[in-house]
């Protein structure tokens, strides 16, 4: 980080914090989210789910994770709200599915946004089988996120957010934020050593944060949005050196091992920086990814999941997580099924905030199963996860697609084809053994619930396009068949 960058974040923390002194010091407790880009469920070497020796890598070493598993809880079920990063990022901020929101792909793809890709857009939106809506860019003036709800019910919170956002319209400084890095994008993530995908920048500003926080006697919340592990691959040549040494298994990338352990640094030195301030007692730390692991081009993979990012299949959905602080049982683990949604009402009961949530919440509460040592149940408005992608990416095999999972059981449908897949997760995690045939009133069932959630919440699903000519398909590529016939689903 060069020194006129950090001479202006010191700046713009200092006049954060104008008017803020003769403030009591607090002894409430701090957020901490700390999200990683593009990062899988057996990404790091943490094993997400003791019963599954594949839930970590054979590879990659991420030491200062596993010392946050060993101090708090580890979830076997955890789940990004969507396979794509724009729309986790909203979901995580409202507490609502993507879904509900309109916010089913990335903002790259819209005409007039910033970042505008019309690569993306021409391959994937123009002239396909069946006419796919844009998703909207940005958190709506009408939603409110956490931060915004923090602020408004318990003001004495500091509230930030580096690293990225990937959501246009103002960035976080609209949305609550006091400190942030602005609306950045994936751009701002392709940046090389001595600070490979800005970790350094981004961990830095936030332990600056931080230590203002503790100087004024303010409690905080505090998001670090890395850009790591998303590609391209970026990382310190002395640590890929050290993966090139390495011998792996599943995992073998050296550039991508040696990219995930610099990621880890940021939480090491995060770890640190509460030690050092005397907060570890009472800051929760959440530590999860937007969405699964990359596998277009084999960066990585998400064995024993199926597939990864844009898919609804395990591997685009299925996260690490893992969260310590206050009351949470050293070195437990929790089966229980949770999403990034259920972050917003975490939050809020966490901080102690007893005002009504806003409308329309999808997620609820972990602490119930926080404070059980992983046990225990959610409560949340919507019963069912739903994952709603109802766009093209023909070079990854991915087809506009839905998926809800209803206790054990999961069904994903594909809008080209209208077929249904039934998989019980509890004993098939890698989606591997079809059960729509055998169970056809489960799959009927759980299709209707899928078909009944995108109705209520406006949902705007493909239609056929009448007009459609195959050889002007710019990004045609064969459908990539399922692992069994599947059975058409009844509309």
């Amino acid at each position: 980080m060069g020194t006129l960058r950090i001479l202006a974040t010191m700046a713009a923390i200092a006049l954060w914090s104008v008017g803020c002194a003769g403030l009591a010091a607090s002894e409430k407790p701090n957020i901490v989210l700390f999200l990683a880009d593009d990062q899988g469920w057996t990404g790091t070497s943490v094993q997400m789910d003791k019963s599954v020796p594949g839930s970590r890598s054979d590879y990659y070493r991420t030491p200062a994770l596993e010392r946050l598993a060993g101090a708090g809880m580890r979830f076997s079920n955890a789940y990004s709200p969507h396979p794509n990063c724009s729309p986790t990022r909203m979901s995580i901020q409202t507490g609502k599915s993507p879904a509900r929101l309109g916010s089913t792909d990335i903002l790259d793809v819209v005409p007039g946004t910033p970042t505008f890709a019309r690569g993306f857009h021409d391959r994937f939106y123009v002239n396909k089988p069946l006419n796919v809506h844009f998703p909207i860019t940005d958190i709506p003036d009408e939603e409110t996120t956490i931060a915004e709800f923090v602020k408004a019910h318990a003001p004495e919170y500091a509230t930030a957010h580096f690293g990225k956002w990937h959501l246009k319209g103002g960035g976080p400084g609209r949305h609550g934020y006091d400190m942030h890095d602005g609306a950045t994008t994936n751009a701002e993530g392709r940046h090389g050593p001595p600070n490979p995908k800005r970790i350094d920048g981004v961990t830095e500003r936030s332990l600056a944060f931080i230590d203002r926080a503790v100087e004024e006697g303010r409690p905080f919340l505090l998001q670090i949005s890395h850009y790591a592990v998303h590609t391209p691959i970026i990382a310190r040549p002395e640590t890929v050196a050290a993966y090139e040494a390495r011998k792996g298994g599943t995992h073998t990338n050296s550039g991508y091992g040696a990219m995930t352990e610099n990621l880890d640094g940021s939480l090491a030195a995060l770890l640190s920086k509460l030690k050092e301030q005397g907060l570890e007692a009472r800051t929760y730390i959440f530590y999860t990814s937007d969405n699964g692991g990359e596998v277009f081009r084999e960066p990585t993979n998400n064995l024993p999941l199926r597939k990864g990012k844009t898919h609804t299949w395990e591997g685009g959905i299925r996260v690490p997580l893992v969260v310590s602080g206050p009351g949470i049982e050293a070195g437990s683990a929790s089966d229980v099924p949770v999403n990034g949604s259920d972050f917003f009402a975490t939050f809020a009961e966490l901080l102690g905030i007893k005002a009504e949530l806003p409308a329309n919440q999808d997620g609820g509460s972990l602490v119930p199963v926080l404070t059980s040592a992983g046990a225990g149940s959610v409560r949340r408005p919507t019963e069912d996860f739903v994952w709603y992608y109802p766009h093209y990416r023909n070079m990854k095999g991915v087809f506009p697609q839905g998926a809800i999972r209803s206790g054990d059981y999961k069904l994903v449908k594909f809008y080209e084809t209208e077929d249904i897949h039934l998989y019980d997760l509890s004993k098939d995690v890698g989606e591997q053994t079809d059960l729509a045939e055998a169970m056809p009133e489960r799959a009927d069932a759980l299709h209707a619930r899928l078909t009944g959630y995108l109705a209520t919440v406006g949902a705007k699903i493909p239609t056929r396009n009448q007009d459609y000519d195959p050889k002007l398909d710019l990004g045609l590529e064969p459908m990539q068949p399922a692992p069994s016939p599947g059975r058409a689903s009844r509309n």
